[in-house]
């Protein structure tokens, strides 16, 4: 049986390769709920939210092996239950958004932490009510430059301000982008799964300002059919978008997008 572990690869990697490092253990707080995980390039951190350890966990980018956290918020102040979904920072404003509720489908609300906060602190703001449209919410990702949050929900992609607090209404709602994206900050590209007008499945990219049914702005598409996977992530130095699934990680280079 697997264990809930990062698996760190060479990124020229292809084939049935073992990973350069592996974070996995006791220590590292990381469990089988744990269903993303986010790097911070400027701190060279690792952020994980843990569903099991009901916390949110800071490891170093270079750890390897059964390596404990640098930080890990968690306690009754944060409220903290079961985020083992969205989580993400903002390395500008020194912020850290977290999804809370995966186990309570439309009661989802979305916390906000100091970066380096640790222990049962409380958060600094909370985004939660019947207002904000948040339903099977998921994926997070905070724009800095425009002061934008996007979170994935059942009822769309819910765009709102960054500085939020309370049962506030989306700003904007764009429909058709998969569950999870990531965020080029210097361009504002929401980058994920999706459609374009004829129906054609492919990699896209949207505005984090817009609003309503709109095609991506670019989709790359696979011409042998499958994408391999709806995990994403991003490696804007080689100008690639990385996906995976349960299995495999499939790379694209995607200029377009980081140009």
């Amino acid at each position: 049986m697997a264990y809930p572990q990062i698996a760190a690869f060479a990124r020229l990697a292809n084939g049935s390769v073992a990973p350069t490092r592996s974070i996995a253990g006791q220590a590292t707080k990381i469990g089988r709920a744990s269903h993303d995980v986010t790097y911070d390039p400027v701190n060279d951190e690792i952020l994980v939210a843990s569903a099991n350890a009901q916390a949110v966990i800071t490891l170093p980018g270079g750890a390897n092996g059964d390596v404990p956290p640098l930080r890990v918020i968690q306690g009754p102040h944060t409220q903290l239950q079961s985020p083992g979904y969205g989580a993400t920072v903002d390395t500008v404003h020194n912020e850290i958004f977290v999804v809370e509720g995966r186990d309570r489908p439309g009661e989802e609300y979305i916390l906000v932490f100091p970066r380096t906060g640790n222990g049962d602190v409380a958060p600094l703001r909370v985004i939660k009510g019947p207002n904000t449209m948040m339903k099977n919410a998921r994926n997070i990702v905070v724009d800095p430059m425009r002061n934008l949050i996007a979170v994935s929900s059942r009822n769309g992609t819910l765009i709102f301000n960054r500085t939020d607090n309370g049962n506030v209404k989306p700003r904007a709602i764009i429909k058709g982008i998969g569950g999870k994206f990531r965020l080029i900050p210097s361009k504002g590209w929401l980058v994920g799964t999706g459609e374009d007008a004829s129906g054609k499945e492919g990699i896209g990219a949207w505005s984090i300002t817009d609003n309503g049914e709109v095609p991506p702005f670019y989709l790359l598409i696979n011409p042998n059919g499958n994408l391999g996977g709806n995990d994403i992530a991003l490696n804007p130095k080689e100008k690639e978008v990385i996906l995976g699934d349960r299995v495999s990680v499939t790379i694209y280079s995607f200029p377009e997008i980081f140009n």
